[in-house]
């Protein structure tokens, strides 16, 4: 089954996520690895940046300089998806981010994942706060990338100044 499967229904012959189709898209010529990675980053720094129910200029910010650096995207093609994803958010929360997870797990390894857990808590850090449901989001996340307690622990460092918590 491919990445894609996940997101059809099995009476549905197109695609249900419009964050997907629009990848699809607008990036004919990317691999399918390359749009699946895409579209992950992309969901997952949504699922994060919503967890609060506000998304705030300086999270989708740090979600576009996110899909600059991952995905080597311009400022205008960044801001595409990234509005894409936010705009789609609710649809996107629904999904278990263990299907982002099962198919980044295929594709990344365990240091890509773990650089993948600092972005997520950059996108969170974004407003100037860590908040412990935005933790807990990317400690599920980390569970669903079959990594350790301990890369959890090291992701969250990085932003240990905006730990609301810790203030």
């Amino acid at each position: 089954m491919s990445f894609w499967d996940i997101f059809i229904g099995k009476t549905e012959s197109k695609p249900i996520s419009k964050l997907q189709s629009s990848i699809l898209e607008q990036f004919p010529n990317y691999t399918e690895e390359k749009r699946i990675l895409l579209t992950c980053l992309a969901g997952l720094c949504a699922r994060v940046a919503y967890v609060d129910f506000d998304i705030s200029s300086t999270e989708k910010e740090a979600i576009e300089r996110s899909l600059i650096q991952w995905m080597n995207l311009s400022e205008k093609e960044a801001d595409f998806v990234a509005s894409k994803a936010l705009e789609e958010v609710k649809e996107l929360s629904g999904i278990e981010p263990r299907k982002y997870c099962t198919a980044l797990n295929d594709i990344l390894d365990n240091s890509e994942k773990l650089h993948v857990l600092e972005t997520l808590f950059q996108v969170s850090a974004a407003d100037g706060n860590v908040e412990e449901h935005e933790s807990e989001e990317i400690r599920i996340i980390t569970t669903g990338f079959l990594l350790e307690h301990k890369h959890f622990i090291a992701a969250r460092a990085t932003v240990a100044k905006f730990i609301g918590a810790l203030k």
